[in-house]
């Protein structure tokens, strides 16, 4: 077995970290997705921001708990790279979200990148599954007050998140 192979935790965890910042600078009002969407229901435009915000925010959860080998967290970045292939593919194909102004050239971009190190992640997550590893770690939480209220601070963070781009997407 090659040397190498026991650090690809550390790259699975760096590739969904990246994946989750570059959603996190494609926010619609910010200074690369400036489509319209004013044309879909307010309904529909929080919901898929809700899951957009989620996606995101557990991305880096996700890769915490990558760096430190817990069990399923490779299935868990496998499962959220194929949900980034299948947002951006929906967009870079114009399935959904669908705008009568066009996607700007960096965003393409940026959605093209991003599919293809989702692909990328998947493969490694794939590698290192049959990688035969000595930890066997069940995931564990245990809630502090530093831990609740943290994760009140995200919450109500990932919410102004929602609200900001579901009304920029309407174009209010």
């Amino acid at each position: 077995m090659l040397s190498h192979n026991h650090n690809i935790h550390y790259v699975i965890a760096f590739l969904l970290a990246t994946l989750s910042v570059l959603l996190t600078i494609l926010v619609p009002g910010g200074p690369i997705e400036t489509r319209d969407f004013s044309h879909y229901s307010e309904t529909v435009l929080t919901l898929f921001n809700i899951f957009l915000t989620t996606l995101g925010l557990l991305s880096f959860v996700v890769a915490f708990l990558i760096a430190k080998k817990k069990k399923y967290s490779i299935v868990l970045s496998a499962f959220f790279a194929l949900l980034y292939i299948f947002v951006y593919l929906l967009d870079l194909f114009k399935i959904f979200p669908t705008s009568s102004v066009e996607m700007s050239s960096t965003l393409f971009f940026i959605e093209t990148i991003s599919t293809i190190i989702a692909f990328i992640l998947i493969g490694l997550c794939i590698k290192y599954n049959n990688i035969e590893t000595k930890n066997n770690e069940n995931i564990s939480v245990k809630f502090s007050f530093y831990k609740i209220i943290s994760l009140l601070v995200v919450l109500l963070f990932a919410i102004a998140i929602v609200i900001f781009a579901t009304k920029a997407a309407m174009g209010q």
